[in-house]
């Protein structure tokens, strides 16, 4: 199918640099044109620079002081009853919402004391949550008729909350995705983003997944390049921000950095990058039966969650799936208004920070690398694409860090880019000797966040303790709430 006529976009596009001096992932950024993004000069940032100063995106800036926001995972996956990605090619008539209720999501993100949300308007399996003219595969196949985009943005808007939209390039209805992608599957992209951004009114950002980032067949930059999509977007909307999971802290590819929580990445203890960081209250991102009855995130553990990232740059998006009658759980209900009761927002932000990389000053060491791939201080760079592996004949197998200084700490978040540990332990070296904080017969998997009493030491190590085969791990952060 064509596109349908739509006329021009309802802004003209106008070109805004901002320049500010920030290194990330220690790599160079090079200062490009494109409207209200933070980005950089030319000059590479190493460990040892101080961040220049900053100018103000404010765009970027009105975003940070929203602070708390409700991500949404609703679609198809919510009817194929395992919380995960749906298959593709499935019956439009299989999405049957009985009772969908796009005020009830409102009216608990309103109670929560969120300030904006991010609606799954299409997930990796290609299905349309509203009537695209480009497609069949969408809401309007149905037998659920009204359009939920719509819905959704106008329910938060009456209640004063932003309102984002989650978009997958992804798509796996219509193969694009890695080495499969063509000029037609570019332009189709585009004019489903085209929709997006000229129907439903002001969109804050355009929350992007499926592109450039570790999982699934996700287009590469190379395939895709950020700008092709990025201009895009900021040619309808010139200040919709453009969020997008691609697991790296490059801001040559995103303008906030969005930590993938459930994938071993968080929020450094020392971050300054303008970020956003997306964990679950219930244990998967979509619904899934048993759920209602299910354990949700604690209300303490989301109130620090919360309160570090915001001390830190970074907005605390919070995942509340909506059920298969099209509601949220009662217990999801009462968790977010018990929520709301204990969260204090700390106070607006009056301009962005000195950026640094992150975890400026830490060293890495490892007991062996398997190449130079696969370096130590890989575990401290926020990419979940980079990662340490040891040697196939190590007996060792750890890596540590040192902080240069003695610093507290009560949690780890690890990940394994690929699996492989059965058995690991962590360790902090106090008053000279290697004090256990973690202990456990398993493996690591895509995320490991695990508590323990403070402790204070300059240096932290992991040991693999077994494996089936040399585990790459991606990321290792040591923190505290």
């Amino acid at each position: 199918m064509n596109l349908r006529e739509k006329g021009p976009p309802h802004s003209m596009y106008v070109k805004k640099t901002v320049l500010c001096l920030i290194g990330v992932s220690v790599q160079t950024a090079i200062a490009v044109s494109r409207p209200n993004v933070v980005t950089a000069m030319t000059d590479e940032l190493g460990a040892e620079s101080a961040g220049g100063k900053v100018e103000e995106s404010e765009p970027v800036l009105s975003f940070l002081n929203l602070k708390f926001g409700m991500f949404i995972h609703y679609g198809m996956s919510t009817y194929q009853g395992h919380g995960g990605w749906a298959e593709w090619n499935v019956d439009p008539k299989t999405f049957i919402p009985s009772e969908l209720d796009c005020e009830q999501w409102a009216e608990a993100a309103k109670s929560a004391k969120m300030n904006y949300a991010v609606f799954t308007t299409k997930h990796h399996d290609g299905f349309c949550l509203w009537d695209s003219a480009v497609t069949e595969y969408d809401i309007a196949s149905s037998d659920y008729k009204d359009d939920i985009v719509k819905k959704y943005a106008d329910a938060f808007r009456k209640r004063g909350m932003k309102v984002g939209l989650y978009f997958s390039v992804w798509d796996r209805q219509h193969k694009i995705e890695a080495g499969r992608i063509t000029p037609a599957k570019i332009q189709y992209t585009k004019d489903q983003l085209t929709e997006l951004l000229t129907n439903y009114g002001d969109v804050l950002c355009i929350v992007i997944d499926g592109w450039g980032s570790k999982w699934g067949k996700s287009p590469t930059f190379e395939e895709l390049p950020y700008d092709v999509l990025a201009d895009h977007i900021h040619s309808i909307q010139p200040d919709c921000l453009v969020i997008n999971h691609s697991c790296k802290t490059d801001l040559s590819v995103t303008q906030v950095v969005h930590y993938e929580a459930t994938h071993g990445q968080h929020c450094p203890f020392d971050n300054s990058i303008p970020s956003q960081q997306g964990p679950t209250l219930q244990p998967k991102w979509f619904w899934r039966p048993g759920d209602e009855e299910g354990p949700l995130k604690p209300t303490e553990e989301v109130v620090d969650e919360l309160n570090f990232a915001n001390a830190r740059t970074c907005n605390y998006l919070l995942n509340a799936a909506p059920n298969d009658r099209g509601v949220l759980d009662d217990a999801v209900i009462k968790r977010l208004a018990e929520i709301g009761q204990a969260v204090q927002l700390s106070a607006p932000l009056k301009s962005l920070p000195e950026m640094h990389p992150v975890h400026q000053g830490i060293t890495a060491t490892a007991s062996s690398i398997s190449g130079p791939d696969y370096a130590a201080q890989n575990v401290l760079d926020a990419d979940l694409f980079t990662r340490w592996q040891f040697a196939k004949d190590d007996q060792e197998r750890w890596v540590e860090l040192d902080f240069g200084k003695p610093m507290t700490f009560n949690r780890v978040v690890c990940g394994e880019y690929r699996r492989g540990t059965e058995a690991y332990k962590i360790e902090a070296l106090v008053n000279g000797e290697w004090k256990l904080l973690v202990k456990r017969q398993e493996s690591i998997g895509n995320n490991v966040n695990a508590t323990f009493a403070d402790v204070t030491a300059q240096k932290y190590r992991l040991t693999i303790l077994k494996a089936s085969r040399p585990p790459m791990i991606a990321e290792l952060t040591f923190i505290t709430y």
